[in-house]
């Protein structure tokens, strides 16, 4: 397989690639692709942070594209564009939110396919219908809607995430979520993390703040909680 050679051959990977026909083959394998890139040697490319904060809008286009890693590695697959982006982001962008802000991702399914009108089965179908998860946000669940179907040839869905101004800071994640091709999907590259920011009201637990400035075995104070 794809993913084999990667793994064991990084340096003649972009070759192969390049010799495979374009087929939905390739797009189960991204997550392997990334990691043979990282293998060859090639500097780490930081993902795009996209700025969900203080009420704004982000545009997330889902479609097929030419994904190009690093430089090194080029395959086609389905994948989310963010604001407009001509090229795939695989793996999705991070999404930065504000504890006690709203975030609103405004999701538009533009793959040409057939609509799923409601079908529902524990097995692989409607591969062209999207549904949008989060994992950490603690919102409504009419809010982080599994029950939302867009479906392709220019559907659109707006995911309006209200974060509560406790909410836990750190680092979560998103995916496609539909069920029947949920494997798929995540495994063309769409997935990322969010990046949730704290709340300016936010102060760190008693006993938290003494665990982390506790320099007792040489370790450095985490001031970076402060």
């Amino acid at each position: 397989s794809y993913s084999f050679c990667t793994l064991l051959f990084p340096d003649i990977t972009s070759q192969r690639i390049e010799m495979a026909p374009p087929n939905t083959r390739l797009s189960r394998v991204a997550p392997f692709l990334l990691m043979a890139a990282s293998a060859s040697g090639a500097a780490l490319r930081e993902l795009d942070v996209i700025d969900c904060t203080d009420g704004r809008v982000v545009n997330l286009e889902i479609k097929s594209g030419r994904a190009v890693v690093d430089d090194v590695l080029e395959f086609d697959t389905r994948a989310y564009h963010f604001e407009g982006s001509a090229n795939p982001s695989v793996p999705g962008a991070t999404i930065k939110m504000h504890a006690g802000q709203q975030c609103t991702l405004r999701v538009t399914n533009n793959l040409v396919g057939t609509p799923c009108n409601g079908l529902h089965s524990n097995d692989y179908h409607c591969p062209d219908t999207h549904t949008l998860h989060t994992h950490g946000l603690h919102v409504s669940p009419n809010e982080d809607n599994i029950d939302t179907h867009i479906e392709p040839n220019g559907d659109s869905h707006d995911y309006v995430y209200n974060i509560p101004e406790e909410h836990l800071m750190g680092t979560h994640w998103y995916h496609a979520h539909h069920h029947g091709s949920t494997a798929m999907q995540v495994g063309s590259g769409m997935a990322g993390v969010l990046l949730v920011e704290p709340h300016e009201s936010y102060t760190l637990p008693a006993d938290l703040e003494a665990l982390y400035n506790d320099d007792t075995y040489g370790v450095p104070p985490m001031l970076f909680f402060h």
